[in-house]
């Protein structure tokens, strides 16, 4: 199956495509110093719902980069419906090779790290995309200690420890405004509604070529999350600002 169907099949249904809150994500925004006129580009933006709390709070303009066409039409339709479709647009593209008419005021990628390929690649495309003075948020997982067991370590190859992380900032001339962490009833609502998805369809698509490989792909999310994920593996919002030297 395509991992943008998968994707969608799995998260698509989430309000947040990721284990955190609306009370964080606008937290987050106020750690990034967020106000009325700030224009925002996010990337890998899902259904809108992150770029529609920051427009309906902060009063922010923006764009969202979502290269799956489900998920542009639901964050259109978020946008709409929220009454910010005339300050907040989505461009149906690759992140990758998104290139602004001009430098955004803070450049955002919540769980999408992936597109890029890791944290540093991730901070280094975002850092192409806002003034010099712009900050930026970066939504991604961490191990909660260099300790974690090779067997485990090795399924997460690009996933970096917090302090890690604070050196990749540091030497991208960046440093940490704030980090907003998931807690275990995010990471417990955010796994529980991927197999609700799942489960879901599958019970409405008894005969599908796929459905072998959708039971295989929920016990094997299950088996990692109760086997290692819920004591090694952390997520959050790391909201970065240019450093003062």
């Amino acid at each position: 199956m395509d991992i943008a169907e998968l994707i969608s099949i799995s998260q698509g249904t989430l309000a947040i495509m990721n284990p955190t809150t609306p009370e964080k994500v606008i937290a987050a925004g106020r750690a990034a110093g967020l106000r009325e006129g700030n224009r925002v580009v996010e990337t890998g933006c899902g259904n809108g719902t992150i770029l529609a709390l920051w427009g309906r709070e902060y009063r922010i303009s923006g764009v969202g980069i979502e290269a799956r066409e489900d998920a542009c039409r639901r964050a259109e339709q978020t946008f709409r419906e929220a009454g910010l479709d005339d300050r907040i647009t989505v461009r149906c593209m690759d992140a990758r090779e998104y290139v602004p008419d001009e430098p955004f005021d803070c450049a955002a990628s919540i769980g999408a790290s992936h597109i890029q390929g890791g944290f540093a690649a991730t901070l280094d495309a975002l850092m192409g995309l806002v003034t010099d003075e712009g900050s930026i948020i970066i939504g991604d997982r961490c191990w909660r200690s260099d300790r974690t067991p090779p067997e485990f370590a090795r399924e997460w190859p690009d996933v970096l420890t917090g302090y890690e992380i604070l050196s990749t900032v540091r030497e991208a001339g960046f440093d940490v405004a704030a980090v907003i962490p998931s807690d275990g009833n995010d990471w417990d609502r955010y796994e529980s509604g991927i197999w609700q998805a799942l489960l879901s369809w599958l019970g409405n698509n008894p005969c599908h070529p796929d459905r072998d490989f959708i039971i295989d792909y929920l016990h094997r999310l299950q088996d990692e999350y109760f086997g290692y994920g819920r004591d090694y593996m952390d997520w959050a919002m790391y909201v970065l600002v240019p450093g003062f030297w």
